[in-house]
């Protein structure tokens, strides 16, 4: 079979959806009298994945099993542009984040062996941690509660983001020991972190006396018969069947660019597997073989210090889709793009690996689940209305976010709001930004003060109202920011200078952020600072930058005398 024949690589049984474990089918096709026919799965899956039905782009390899049997295990696509080697079924790719739940795992099999306890403190094995004023405990590692930064933004705030240098277990360990830092106190958010699933695989070499590629591959992956899967701990390494990972560009006569992870930290992510393996694990989980207490510990939801229980688990995110449980994590990393989903009540699991930047696998898994599982609940769209305009119009403006300063555009009715959509009235009274709803705290003459923006696990981002448009600085006021800004956390000097009349931050002539005004003393920053804003003294003396974005809420460079 070459890929000029067919595109489609499959090794399924072409199947109705109503006989897949008694499955409805979610869409028909015309039979000869015109009568609708049931939608095979196969043919479901060749329309989600019909974007990527060429032999010129990269794709998707996915795979459906449900009560132990395989339902669908297909290919799209091309796993290597430069060779035409289709993707198929046993293709690797990378995972993401869907890594996490495995290194979560490691951390279960050592709490069952009595190595770990989930309430230690994270410094009983890395002491060179700081001592924070809340103890950071195992937990909160697994959870994304423990505020830590990212650290794939603090080497970028360095001056060498992920792709620029090659970064080990041992560098991240370094930057993250070097952070004074949280972005809040021990337990008290969730925000997504891969810093915390590094420092797991630290504890995991630290207390179990192996490496973490040995570890699990001795106590998960082989006693699984994962045989395709394997850590990324060295990019270098040969790996026979990989696929190669993409992203597009502006260029009509060769669209497509390599976009490959060229680092060797992995447990966050940077696990090498298949759908197939993937599936494997699925039944595993479904059946407990690694045992009750280690499975159940993945799904077991985090609560805040608020009290409040949130959707992500360990490694795991515990979820409802069209009312069914969804147990679910999707990844993205380079130009791979993943989602692993299982759906306990319905015996079924779904796995989506992509290698193109910005394929939406999870959205492709809920698209096959649709045709598969009979008596979704409905999709329940906002009931909105018309909106006011007059009430719209007062609401118009710029606001700044508590946590990390980035701003909140509103623009009134159909207007757009900076991080979150248009502005729409809700039936019955208030509003939602995007598909959040939003509360809006005004003055007694309808005068906005701020916004209360709720999002998911009722997580509320307040924001204040700081100006009723963009901030336009004049020469003078950018010429007060021109200067060097140091940061010891990092080992980094940033020097801002007016360029053409714009300021610029830079390190090297090779990088540069222009920086783009958007409130008083506030900019955006570009996708290195995210959004940079500027303190100053009693006298009014510009003293330090902030970088605010979702990873890093407030990180402070000093300006130098």
């Amino acid at each position: 079979m070459t890929a000029t024949r067919t595109l489609v690589w499959s090794a399924a049984l072409l199947l109705v959806a109503g006989q897949t474990g008694g499955a409805q089918p979610g869409g028909a096709q015309r039979g000869r009298g015109g009568a609708d026919m049931p939608l095979s799965l196969d043919a479901a899956a060749d329309r989600v994945f019909a974007q990527f039905n060429s032999t010129h782009s990269p794709g998707c390899a996915v795979g459906v099993r449900q009560s132990g049997r395989d339902l669908l295990m297909r290919g799209y696509g091309m796993a290597d542009l430069e060779t035409n080697v289709p993707i198929l079924p046993s293709t690797i790719l990378e995972s993401g984040s869907v890594a996490k739940q495995f290194t979560s795992t490691a951390i279960a099999l050592l709490m069952k062996d009595g190595k770990i306890n989930i309430d230690d403190p994270v410094r009983k094995y890395i002491p060179e941690l700081p001592e924070y004023p809340r103890p950071l405990l195992v937990r909160h590692l697994l959870s994304h509660t423990s505020g830590l930064r990212e650290w794939s933004n603090l080497v970028a705030f360095a001056g060498w983001p992920r792709g620029t240098r090659t970064y080990t277990q041992a560098d991240l360990l370094e930057f993250v020991v070097a952070q004074k830092s949280l972005n809040y106190p021990v337990g008290d958010f969730y925000s997504y972190t891969n810093t915390g699933f590094a420092l797991l695989v630290t504890i995991v070499e630290r207390t179990s006396g192996m490496s973490f590629v040995q570890f699990t591959d001795e106590r998960i992956f082989k006693p699984l018969g994962m045989t395709n899967t394997r850590w990324r701990d060295d990019f270098t390494t040969v790996v026979p069947g990989r696929a190669q990972a993409y992203s597009r560009r502006a260029d009509a006569t060769n669209p497509w660019a390599l976009e490959m992870p060229f680092d060797n930290v992995h447990g966050p992510g940077g696990l090498l597997t298949t759908v197939s393996d993937w599936l494997k694990w699925n039944d595993h989980l479904d059946k407990k073989t690694l045992g009750a207490n280690v499975v159940d510990s993945l799904t077991k939801q985090a609560v805040l210090t608020s009290g409040r229980t949130i959707s992500y688990a360990r490694g795991l995110t515990v979820a409802r889709y069209r009312g069914i449980d969804e147990i679910a994590h999707s990844g993205s990393t380079a130009g791979y793009s993943t989602h692993l989903a299982r759906y306990p009540a319905n015996n079924l699991s779904v796995a989506v690996m992509c290698n193109a930047a910005g394929a939406n696998a999870t959205l492709f898994t809920h698209q096959l689940v649709d045709v598969i599982v009979p008596n979704l609940a409905p999709v329940v769209a906002q009931d909105t209305v018309a909106p006011d305009m007059n009430a719209a119009a007062k609401l118009a403006g710029v606001y700044r976010s508590s946590r990390t300063h980035e701003p909140l555009v509103i623009g009134g009715a159909g207007g757009r709001g900076g991080r979150g959509g248009p502005i729409r009235a809700v039936r019955g009274g208030g509003w939602l930004i995007g598909n959040n709803s939003a509360v809006f705290e005004t003055a007694p003459d309808g005068s906005p003060r701020g916004v209360r923006v709720v999002g998911a696990d009722n997580d509320t981002t307040a924001y204040t109202f700081v100006a009723a448009g963009p901030w336009t600085p004049t020469p003078e006021q950018l010429a007060s920011f021109a200067g060097r800004y140091r940061s010891d956390e990092v080992g980094t000097t940033w020097t801002l200078k007016v360029e053409n009349g714009k300021l610029v931050a830079s390190l090297r002539s090779a990088l540069k952020a222009e920086l783009a005004p958007v409130y008083a003393d506030a900019f955006a920053g570009g996708g290195i600072l995210g959004t940079v804003w500027f303190t100053r003294d009693a006298k009014g003396a510009v003293t330090a930058m902030h970088s605010g974005s979702a990873r890093v809420w407030d990180f402070t460079f000093t300006r130098e005398k």
